[in-house]
């Protein structure tokens, strides 16, 4: 196969990802050598996605840089499935310019692909990574659920907005509303937090959720609806009838899809709560939790200005908002002046130690309640934790146990509000 025909074939398959008869009749699939494969089109989607997951750039790669920007729309356009227009508001800009860079982004992630499997050398060859295409097949060569859900975990959270993914899922379930005469109403506030979670795990879970509240009442109504609380957005989809017929217990398929959709949620930290029959308001009442983005402000004292730019880089795309400051004094006007929940405070600081400003803090009646974790070198556990510290971790510290350290210090209190 020649490179422009290849390019032609990409295209298709990525605006027909989850499309299984489009993708197992593409010729991407011999080019891949997928064809002896039980299911060549999961096969092929999962290759894709793959690719598009190798060309995100590294965490030190600016926000504003062109990598980044072409990083993300693949992953909303194509693993996501959001519309031009969506995307064109999420980034501000202007549809026409949606197209043109989505253009770029599909010619750089043809360039991986080529480049990747030697698809300049190869007709029907398969990818050095995958069987020959000649070699029998067996249900052990494919990835088991926890092995996929492993893969889906890998992808990093990133904003979403809401609304443009439960406008994109209507559609989607148009086909099955309409056989099953279901009607479907929605209603979400307009300054909803976004989302921070992995984009494509969520957008499964809640099309999994929909579709189950859509087999649970034939020719009912489907509600869905959501508002923010305490750095989490709360998703309700509920189901109601049109009172002159009864729903009946869920389908089999109905809960396997729901039980799919809590593993999923929970891939961003979030969680899924069903309730039906006699616990429930309505014959369906299914509540999913996710993490907002930027909704908790986090205040980061250190000297260090490439600390304070690491731990920024942390937090981007999580729940929380950074706030940094280098100086003692400069940090305990911005803890009584400004919203914050959680300090990250350094001990070896210039003038005023950490351990001085720890006391401050904690005498102050305007921060005694927030949450200070000591984040150092040292090996002064108990001592910060006797002088009012509510956690320590040493430094150097990983993003994962960061942003761990950062959740134990939020979720306690949430639950007693």
């Amino acid at each position: 196969m020649t490179r422009a025909p290849f390019e032609r074939d990409l295209h298709r398959v990525l605006e027909h990802l989850y499309d299984p008869a489009e993708l197992a009749r593409s010729p991407l699939v011999g080019l891949f050598g997928l064809g002896r494969r039980d299911d060549p089109a999961s096969a092929l989607q999962r290759l894709l996605l793959d690719a598009i997951q190798a060309l995100k750039p590294r965490a030190d790669v600016p926000s504003d840089a062109n990598a980044r920007r072409l990083s993300y729309i693949l992953s909303q356009r194509y693993a996501a499935q959001f519309s031009q227009a969506d995307i064109a508001a999420n980034l501000a800009i202007g549809e026409r310019h949606v197209r043109r860079l989505q253009v770029e982004a599909r010619q750089v992630l043809a360039d991986y692909l080529w480049a990747h499997y030697n698809l300049e050398d190869k007709t029907t060859t398969p990818s050095p990574s995958l069987p020959p295409a000649g070699s029998p097949a067996s249900p052990s060569d494919l990835p088991g659920q926890e092995q996929e859900l492993a893969w889906v975990r890998s992808y990093p959270n990133e904003p979403v907005d809401l609304a443009s993914l439960v406008q994109v899922l209507s559609r989607t379930v148009g086909p099955l509303l309409q056989s099953l005469g279901v009607r479907i109403e929605i209603a979400l506030p307009e300054d909803l937090p976004r989302l921070s979670v992995q984009a494509m795990a969520t957008r499964q879970a809640v099309l999994n959720v929909l579709t189950a509240a859509i087999r649970a009442v034939p020719g009912g109504w489907i509600h869905v609806e959501a508002r923010a609380n305490c750095g989490q957005v709360i998703v309700t989809i509920r189901a109601t009838t049109d009172g002159r017929s009864a729903a009946g217990p869920l389908p089999e398929k109905a809960r396997q899809s729901l039980e799919m959709a809590r593993k999923l949620a929970e891939l961003s930290d979030g969680r899924l709560e069903v309730r039906s029959g006699q616990d429930a308001p309505g014959p369906f009442n299914a509540q999913m939790i996710l993490p907002a983005a930027e909704q908790v402000p986090v205040l980061v004292v250190d000297d260090n200005a490439d600390t304070l730019q690491l731990f920024r880089r942390y937090l981007e795309g999580s729940r929380y908002r950074f706030l940094g400051a280098r100086d003692p004094q400069e940090a305990l006007t911005l803890a009584e002046e400004r919203p914050t929940e959680i300090i990250v405070l350094d001990v070896m600081l210039p003038g005023v130690d950490g351990w001085e400003l720890l006391r401050r803090l904690r005498e102050s009646s305007r921060t005694r309640r927030v949450p200070v974790v000591i984040c150092t070198i040292l090996p002064e556990d108990e001592l910060a934790l006797a002088l009012g510290a509510a956690a320590f971790i040493r430094k150097p510290v990983s993003q994962t146990a960061f942003l761990a350290a950062l959740d134990r210090q939020l979720d306690p209190r949430r639950e007693s509000r």
